[in-house]
């Protein structure tokens, strides 16, 4: 081998280097040729058998996996549930909501007299800020049974089938009552 030096007790193995004479074949049928032949012959060092089933048994394990994960599947184990079974019963969770400043017609105050033009006061108040509600605008809110106020009473008397007399009787009380709720 170039670059070492010689005479150090024995030859290096060089590897790369060039060979000094040249390779002999093994002889035919020889111990040598068989142990240099393990890629000529395969079936002699390891058989080649078909496994049992073949093709056949392949099919049927895919089949039978496929099955197993419709199974599954069917049966809630992807669904993501948390690992608990469903009994058909619905359980809610009280929420928490801010509060709302519409104004429903089940919490209006309708007057508790009977009203007519003229009239002043906190029930001529009630009677006009329920028929806003009910969509018979009265006008200004300001306590006063006047000729607006007198109009929303005449239309709303007419929607509910009243003698449309525009003034607040009974009869009309109690339509307000039950339009507007308790």
């Amino acid at each position: 081998m170039a670059g070492r030096p010689s005479g150090s007790g024995g030859e290096l193995d060089d590897w790369f280097g060039e060979l000094d004479e040249p390779l002999a074949a093994p002889a035919p049928g020889s111990a040598e040729e068989d142990a240099d032949d393990w890629l000529a012959e395969p079936s002699r060092y390891a058989p080649r058998r078909p496994l049992a089933g073949g093709p056949q048994l392949w099919l049927i394990v895919g089949i039978g996996i496929l099955l197993l994960l419709v199974g599954l599947a069917v049966g809630g184990v992807f669904s993501g549930g948390g690992g608990h079974a469903t009994t058909g019963t619905t359980t809610t969770q009280p929420t928490t909501t801010a509060p709302t400043t519409t104004t429903t017609t089940s919490a209006l105050s309708v007057p508790t007299t009977t009203l007519k033009p003229g009239d002043t006061g906190a029930q001529v108040r009630a009677l006009q800020r329920a028929l806003k509600a009910l969509g018979y605008s009265p006008g200004a809110i300001d306590g006063n049974y006047g000729p607006s106020t007198q109009q929303a009473v005449v239309r709303f008397q007419q929607a509910s089938g009243l003698t449309a007399d525009g003034v607040v009787g009974p009869k009309t009380l109690d339509a307000l009552v039950r339009r507007a709720g308790p």
